[in-house]
């Protein structure tokens, strides 16, 4: 578990570098911030929409749509929440770490924007 968290952490990592290569075509600490928001908050958002998903919320429409739209017969049909992958707390953590990252950099860039 601690080796796949890692993973998360280090791939969120190389992917802010990768952009913002990309996008501020440089590697500072005020392009690190705005990118690992980004980052961050998609990881939280995909994560928590699993979360929602895999409780169930959605089940009945996702079935009503199956039952009007689908040629399925009654055995082949499943309820979205066994659909979804069951792994949402290692985006979510790698997302919340890469947002505490993030503002312990806001917090950095803040102090030596002051002086």
């Amino acid at each position: 578990m601690l080796k796949k968290f890692l993973i998360w952490i280090g791939i969120s990592q190389l992917l802010i570098l990768f952009f913002s290569i990309i996008f501020y075509k440089r590697i500072d600490l005020l392009s690190y911030i705005n990118v690992s928001f980004i980052i961050g908050s998609i990881l939280i958002l995909i994560s928590m929409a699993g979360y929602v998903m895999k409780g169930r919320f959605f089940d009945v429409v996702f079935y009503s749509f199956q039952h009007i739209f689908s040629r399925m017969t009654e055995r082949e049909r499943r309820p979205l929440s066994q659909l979804v992958p069951q792994n949402y707390l290692l985006p979510f953590t790698a997302g919340v770490v890469t947002i505490l990252l993030m503002l312990c950099s806001l917090l950095l860039y803040n102090l030596s924007s002051a002086s």
